[in-house]
C-alpha cells in the first residue's frame, strides 16, 4: 500500500481531509461564483471561516455511528448532499443572480423543461472540482475490502466525535459572534440573502430558510377563509367612496413611481446655510413639483415603515397592506404569499405593462421573488446595469447613472405602463465622492448629518435630469407621477443634532418630535392639471394605492385595502405607525401619552378620564387597521379571496430574464417609445452631468461580465 493510501486509509485522516477539501471548494465557490459584497478584512475573514463551522458539524454525524459500515454511508450520503446543495446554488446563481430557497424548490415540480435546459447551459467545464471529493471519496469506497470502514473502528472513532462536534460548535459559536460584530441583528433584519450566505454560509442559509419556510406553513397552515370574515367587513367599512372631481382625472395614464430614498418632509422647501452664511436649497427640483399646481401634494404624510424599511414602503404602497412587525415580509412571505398588487390589479383592469428598476441586486429584500408574486412584467436588478468601477456606491448604481441607464430598458415597454423606479444614492451612512460632492455639507457635530443634505441634492439633480429627458420623448404630458419618501433618513439618535438645523431646541427635544421626523414627501403630479394642492391632514403610505387607482378610473370596491383614497371626503385622518404610535388631527398618541400636535404639549393629565379612555379608544381603532393586515400577511389569507376582476397570477412564469428578446418582441412593441421613434434609440436625448460619464455622449452600455450569455440564453 503507498504512503498516500495509508495516509487516506488512517481512521481519522480522511475524515479531516474530507473537511478540508469541502471547506476550500466552498470558498472557492463564494469567491468565483457568487457577488457577496465582501469589504473589509473581517467580512474577508468571516467568509473564510463560515463554511468549516457548520460543516463539521455535519460531517461528526457520521462519527457516532455504531456501525462502521454503515459510518462511512453516512457520511458519504452528507457529503454528497452538502455538494449537491452547493452545486445547485452555483447553477442557480449563474441564472438568477440569487440563492435556492425552500419556496423554489418546493415549486420546481411546476418548472418547465425550458428551466431544465437552462440550468444544463449553466454548467461549465470546470465544475468537475467541485465533485472531486466526491470522486475520490467514491474511489476509496470501491478500493477498500469488503466490510472494512473508511473512518476507523466505534473505538476509535467514539473518543473523537465528541471533541470533533464540539470544536464545529465553538466555530460555528464564533463566526456567530465575529458575524454580530460586522452585522449587528442580521437574523432580526435580514433583508438580503446574499449577506446571511457571506457571514453564516451556505448551509447556513439553507437551515435558516427550511426554518422560516416551515415556520410560515405552520402559521398559514392553521388558516382557512373563516379568518376572512371579520377582515372583509372591515375593509368594506373603512372604504372610502372616491372623489368624483378627481375620479378618472388620469385614467390610461403611464404611472411613473419614484420611490426617494431616505427622504423626510422637512427637506422640502429646506435651505442650508452654509459655514459662509449663504442659504442653498437642498432639493430644488422637487420643490417645484411639490408646490406645483400640478400636483396633489401631502404636508403631514408619514411613512409607516417597520423593520423592512424600504422593502415595506413597497408593500404599503403596492398592496395597501402594512409590513410585518418584526422583520422584513418581503423577505419571510414574499416568495410565496398571494398578493393583490399594483401590477397585477393594472394589467387585469387596463392590460398596463410593469416593471421595476434597481440599481441593486435582485435578492436584496428578495425583491425577485416578490416581484413575481406582485405581477411585475419585468424587473431590472443590478445584472442590467453596469456597475463597475466608480459607477456604483455600496447600496447600488448612483442615481443619476441609475436614470439615464434605465432608459434603454424603458423606451422598450409597450404602454400605458407602470413603472417603479428605487434610488439608492441617499442611502445612510449618506457618502459621496469627491467627484460627485460640491454642494455643501451641514455644520454639525455629526457627519451623517452634515453628508445627509449632500446626497439629497445630488438625488433632486438626478430626477430633474430624468425629468427633462421624459419631457423630450413626450412621456412626461401622458404619465401621472407617485413620488414618496420610503422612510425616514435620520435616526431618533441623530434627530437632536438635526435640531437646530431646523429651528428646534435640542434640549426641548423629545418623543413627539421624534414623531414628527417620521413625515416623509408624497407627491401625485399630473402633467395639465391645473387643480393642485398641499393637502395637510395626516396621512400615510397605506394610502397611496387606492388614491392611485381612483385617479386612473378604477374602482377598490373589490379589494381588502387597508388604506383609503387622500382625495375622498370621507377619508379617515388617523395614522398608525409600525411602532404603534398613532397620529390624528389633533393628537399624537405615544404609548398611553397624548401630545397636541399644534404645540407638541403632553395633555394626558389635562383630560378626565373618561375623555382621555375615549381618545385611547381611538388610538386602539386606528391600530386594529395594522391587526387585519398582519393577519392576512402571515396567514396568507388573500389565497382565499380573488375578485372577479383579477387575474390569477403564476409566478414562476416571472423569471426576469431574457427581458431584452421578449420586448423586443412583444406584441404590442409599436406602442414603446423606440418604435414611436422609428426603431431608434432615445438615450441621445438624456442629458446629465455626471462625472462618471467623461464626454457627452461618449457612453456605451457595458453588460456586466455574462449579462449577455444570458440574455442570448
Amino acid at each position: 500500500m503507498s504512503k498516500i493510501k495509508q495516509i487516506f486509509m488512517k481512521q481519522t485522516d480522511l475524515f479531516s481531509v474530507l473537511i478540508v477539501l469541502f471547506w476550500l471548494k466552498t470558498y472557492v465557490a463564494y469567491l468565483i461564483e457568487f457577488e457577496l459584497g465582501v469589504t473589509g478584512w473581517l467580512q474577508h475573514v468571516i467568509l473564510l471561516i463560515n463554511p468549516l463551522g457548520l460543516g463539521i458539524i455535519l460531517f461528526s454525524v457520521a462519527l457516532f455511528s455504531k456501525n462502521k459500515k454503515r459510518r462511512t454511508w453516512i457520511l458519504m450520503g452528507i457529503l454528497l448532499a452538502a455538494t449537491l446543495l452547493l452545486y445547485s446554488n452555483i447553477l442557480y446563481y449563474r441564472e438568477f443572480t440569487d440563492f435556492l430557497t425552500m419556496n423554489i424548490l418546493v415549486g420546481s415540480n411546476n418548472v418547465s423543461g425550458a428551466l431544465i435546459a437552462s440550468t444544463i447551459a449553466m454548467m461549465r467545464p470546470w465544475d468537475v472540482l467541485y465533485w472531486i471529493d466526491v470522486i475520490v471519496f467514491l474511489a476509496l469506497m470501491y478500493k477498500v475490502k469488503k466490510g472494512q470502514s473508511l473512518i476507523g473502528s466505534r473505538l476509535d472513532i467514539s473518543r473523537k466525535a465528541a471533541g470533533t462536534l464540539l470544536l464545529g460548535i465553538l466555530m460555528l459559536v464564533g463566526n456567530l459572534l465575529l458575524a454580530e460584530i460586522s452585522r449587528p441583528q442580521l437574523l432580526t433584519r435580514t433583508f438580503d440573502r446574499n449577506y446571511i450566505v457571506k457571514y453564516l454560509g451556505i448551509n447556513f442559509f439553507t437551515g435558516y430558510d427550511v426554518y422560516q419556510t416551515a415556520k410560515n406553513s405552520h402559521i398559514k397552515a392553521s388558516a382557512d377563509e373563516s379568518h376572512l370574515e371579520e377582515i372583509v367587513s372591515y375593509a368594506k367599512a373603512n372604504r372610502a367612496e372616491p372623489n368624483p372631481q378627481y375620479f378618472g382625472m388620469a385614467e390610461g395614464r403611464n404611472v411613473i413611481v419614484i420611490a426617494m430614498e431616505s427622504i423626510q418632509q422637512f427637506l422640502i422647501d429646506y435651505e442650508l446655510e452654509d459655514e459662509n452664511g449663504e442659504t442653498h436649497e437642498v432639493m430644488p427640483f422637487v420643490n417645484s413639483l411639490y408646490n406645483s399646481e400640478e400636483s396633489f401634494s401631502f404636508s403631514n404624510f408619514y411613512h409607516q415603515t417597520g423593520q423592512g424599511k424600504s422593502s415595506d414602503a413597497e408593500i404599503l404602497t403596492e398592496t395597501s397592506l402594512y409590513g410585518l412587525p418584526q422583520g422584513s415580509a418581503f423577505q419571510t412571505l414574499g416568495s410565496s404569499n398571494t398578493f393583490h398588487a399594483t401590477p397585477g390589479i393594472l394589467k387585469s383592469k387596463a392590460n398596463y405593462t410593469s416593471a421595476a428598476f434597481h440599481g441593486n441586486v435582485g435578492s436584496f429584500w428578495n425583491r425577485s421573488d416578490t416581484y413575481r408574486q406582485f405581477g411585475y412584467d419585468y424587473f431590472f436588478d443590478a445584472a442590467f446595469y453596469d456597475l463597475s468601477g466608480d459607477r456604483a456606491l455600496e447600496y447600488g448604481l448612483k442615481d443619476k447613472l441609475f436614470f439615464r441607464d434605465s432608459v434603454e430598458y424603458l423606451e422598450q415597454l409597450p404602454q400605458p405602463f407602470y413603472t417603479k423606479f428605487l434610488t439608492v444614492t441617499h442611502h445612510f451612512p449618506y457618502p459621496l465622492d469627491d467627484q460627485n460632492s460640491g454642494f455643501p455639507i451641514a455644520q454639525t457635530d455629526d457627519s451623517t448629518v452634515n453628508d445627509f443634505f449632500a446626497t439629497a441634492n445630488y438625488a433632486d439633480e438626478a430626477m430633474e435630469e430624468f425629468f427633462t429627458y421624459l419631457k423630450k420623448t413626450g412621456l412626461y404630458e401622458n404619465s401621472i407621477f407617485v413620488m414618496y419618501g420610503d422612510h425616514y433618513g435620520i435616526s431618533n439618535m441623530r434627530n437632536p443634532h438635526v435640531a437646530p438645523l431646523i429651528g428646534k431646541d435640542p434640549e426641548e427635544w423629545g418623543e413627539f418630535q421624534n414623531a414628527e421626523m417620521q413625515k416623509v414627501p408624497f407627491i401625485l403630479h399630473i402633467p395639465g392639471m391645473d387643480e393642485g394642492e398641499v393637502f395637510d391632514m395626516p396621512s400615510g403610505q397605506i394610502d397611496v394605492l387606492p388614491t392611485l387607482l381612483h385617479l386612473l378610473g378604477i374602482e377598490t370596491d373589490d379589494y381588502l385595502f387597508m388604506g383609503q383614497d387622500l382625495l375622498s371626503p370621507g377619508h379617515d385622518s388617523s395614522v398608525p405607525l409600525r411602532n404603534g404610535r398613532v397620529i390624528t388631527t389633533d393628537y399624537t398618541f405615544i404609548s398611553d401619552r397624548i401630545y397636541d400636535n399644534q404645540t407638541g404639549e403632553e395633555l394626558s393629565e389635562q383630560f378626565t378620564e373618561a375623555e382621555r379612555l375615549e381618545l385611547l379608544a381611538e388610538r386602539d381603532r386606528a391600530r386594529m387597521e395594522m391587526n387585519h393586515s398582519d393577519r392576512l400577511m402571515s396567514m396568507d389569507l388573500l389565497r382565499f379571496y380573488q375578485p372577479e376582476s383579477l387575474t390569477q397570477l403564476e409566478p414562476l412564469d416571472y423569471t426576469y430574464s431574457n427581458q431584452m428578446d421578449i420586448l423586443q418582441n412583444h406584441p404590442e412593441k409599436h406602442t414603446s417609445v423606440i418604435e414611436k421613434n422609428d426603431g431608434h434609440s432615445t438615450l441621445e436625448l438624456y442629458e446629465t452631468d455626471a462625472p462618471e460619464i467623461r464626454e457627452k455622449m461618449d457612453y456605451i452600455y457595458r453588460p456586466k461580465p455574462g449579462l449577455m450569455e444570458r440574455i442570448r440564453n
